[in-house]
């Protein structure tokens, strides 16, 4: 397997949308942000089933919008007109349940923060996603070596207990931790990268 390509910048990848023929860009741009609109919507409390419809709606939306060239990169960043989006879908959604509950007192529209409030929400979303596409892309590394991948996934992902990883890895505690730390830096660094490409015009 050959190194894996470049992390693509968001301005990068916005100046690629200018051409509408770009579907790796195109495909791009939903794999970077579907992710996150579900986690925020998640953690909104909205459950699977409808965080994933507005997940689904909001991409839908945005990359019409981008197509039609309705986002405007000098009034805003590209995080903070995705998020607008995503709020009003998921007050569409609380929306619809609050209509459908016959004590209106019992509504949980109130807890949907304002559009400009749920930057934090999206920030910690952001976070978690990161950590899961750059977990699937150390994964996919040619180089890493299987057994510090499996240790690392049981000891600090699964919260296996050392002893038990060494058990199952057949190798020393001493192994175990040396494969934490090895796995944990190169992660790190994956992250690090991902979250500056990511952050770069977002």
């Amino acid at each position: 397997m050959g190194a894996l390509p470049d992390f693509v910048t968001t301005t990068l990848l916005l100046d690629q949308l200018r051409d509408d023929g770009n579907h790796a860009a195109w495909r791009e741009v939903d794999e970077r942000f579907r992710g996150v609109v579900l986690g925020t919507a998640r953690k909104l409390g909205l459950d699977e089933a409808d965080a994933a419809d507005v997940a689904q709606e909001t991409m839908v939306q945005s990359i019409r919008d981008l197509r039609a060239g309705q986002y405007d990169r000098t009034r805003g960043r590209l995080s903070g007109w995705i998020i607008a989006i995503a709020h009003h879908r998921i007050t569409d959604v609380l929306r619809r349940k609050q209509r459908g509950m016959r004590d209106v007192s019992q509504t949980t529209l109130a807890a949907v923060p304002a559009v400009e409030a749920m930057s934090a929400v999206w920030s910690e979303a952001l976070r978690d996603d990161v950590f899961r596409r750059a977990w699937e892309r150390l994964q996919a590394e040619s180089g890493q070596n299987p057994g510090n991948i499996k240790a690392f996934e049981l000891a600090v992902i699964r919260g296996v207990p050392p002893e038990a990883v060494a058990k199952e890895c057949g190798v020393s505690i001493e192994q175990v931790y040396l494969a934490k730390n090895r796995v944990a830096g190169k992660l790190r660094e994956i992250v690090e990268q991902m979250t500056k490409a990511y952050e770069d015009g977002l």
